[in-house]
């Protein structure tokens, strides 16, 4: 996960919503097991990042994005927005998270 300034200070100040403006990405690629890794531990137990899957955005706007909580929600693969509906997808799924604005992630201190 990544954030911009905004969405970082809020995770780091245990804010319970982002600011407008607060920006989070999740990049995704498949997990690839390591054979040197796992040569080095004697057994299959590590995985490195793989080839890209897809990037995946959320952007606070509480007046544009008022119908999906506040955020607007983004996918890309191989550079495209992906065909999907925001609202139905992204959205839906976050809905459980709604006690954390909607946010899955919570900062790693």
């Amino acid at each position: 996960m990544l954030g911009n300034d905004l969405a970082i200070d809020a995770y780091r100040n245990g804010a319970t919503s982002f600011p407008d403006g607060a920006i989070i990405a999740r990049l995704a690629w498949t997990y690839t097991p390591s054979a040197e890794n796992n040569a080095a531990f004697g057994q299959e137990q590590s995985f490195v990042a793989g080839t890209p899957t897809n990037v995946q955005l959320m952007v606070k706007d509480a007046k544009r994005f008022a119908s999906t909580g506040g955020w607007g929600y983004a996918q890309f693969t191989d550079g495209k927005a992906a065909a999907i509906d925001p609202v139905k997808s992204c959205y839906s799924c976050h809905t459980p998270a709604k006690q954390h604005d909607y946010v899955f992630t919570h900062y790693a201190h």
